[in-house]
């Protein structure tokens, strides 16, 4: 079973109470949740992508850095819920309740609040946009860059940079433009595939992995704390923002493999009634042909 299957049936929770959980980097994509209560919980450099949230509540929810692409939200709640720094695309939103909700320095493309309930008119300190930033915005060079870490799975598999049909992912350039200048991004990009070591859903994940590389440095470097030569920084460093991302990077590949075990866990499950009858059936042929 492919990984966005098995995550399927992890994070899809139907009539279930998962208040005050911590979904961090965690991938929802094509997830099916329904009547679920998530009140108080964080969402924190999630992927919802093609997921069907559908009438659950997200009271007092904290969203940083979680990508809503395609996802259908139509009848949750959202009252009081903070959005912060996330990203909106081609989302549905019929009859969600948004109530009290705040939005900071969001995406928000191709969506229309016009069958929500309590969706903000006023959404200043955002970025509304009615399509996609148009593929011309990028010149050959970075665009010829971005196309050579197709070869990278992890990168690929994100769609943070990659869309179908030989496409890059304009929003995702728009956004790292806020930081980035056009020389740095063809500095940087070409270095991501040493920093990423397993696999990321969200262009906040992307933004801290270009962080790292902008630091200069490098997984293979005698101390964790030298700084690449070849950017000629020199000398060791205390960057308690590496150290917090470098602990993530590890909760984040602990909690892949804890959801591979609860797979597992699940189908054993399944299976004993399965196992049980056939042991019984064997038990009672013995007894019957002894």
């Amino acid at each position: 079973m492919s990984l966005v299957g098995k995550n399927r049936a992890v994070f899809s929770y139907n009539n279930v109470t998962k208040q005050n959980s911590n979904f961090m980097y965690k991938d929802f994509e094509k997830t099916k949740s329904y009547h679920t209560n998530f009140e108080n919980a964080h969402f924190a450099g999630t992927s919802l992508r093609a997921a069907h949230m559908k009438y659950c509540n997200f009271t007092n929810c904290v969203f940083t850095g979680t990508e809503f692409i395609g996802t259908n939200l139509r009848g949750s709640k959202f009252i009081c819920a903070k959005f912060i720094d996330c990203i909106f695309l081609g989302v549905v939103l019929d009859k969600a309740n948004f109530k009290g909700a705040t939005f900071s320095n969001c995406y928000i493309v191709g969506v229309s609040g016009k069958s929500a309930y309590n969706f903000p008119n006023n959404l200043s300190g955002n970025i509304v946009l009615s399509t996609m930033p148009p593929q011309k915005a990028i010149d050959n060079q970075l665009n010829t860059i971005i196309e050579s870490l197709r070869e990278q799975d992890y990168i690929r598999r994100s769609h943070t940079l990659h869309l179908k049909g030989g496409k890059v992912n304009t929003l995702t350039i728009m956004i790292l433009r806020e930081k980035y200048s056009n020389d740095q991004l063809v500095h940087l990009l070409p270095l991501l595939p040493q920093f990423v070591t397993t696999q990321f859903y969200t262009v906040s994940h992307l933004k801290a992995l270009l962080k790292k590389a902008e630091r200069g440095y490098t997984i293979n470097a005698p101390h964790p704390f030298l700084r690449n030569p070849e950017l000629k920084h020199m000398g060791l460093r205390t960057d308690w923002g590496l150290i917090v991302f470098n602990i993530a990077e590890v909760v984040h590949m602990v909690s892949d493999v804890l959801t591979v075990l609860s797979f597992v866990v699940l189908c054993i499950i399944k299976a004993l009634p399965v196992i049980s009858q056939i042991a019984k059936d064997v038990i009672t042929f013995n007894e019957t042909h002894g």
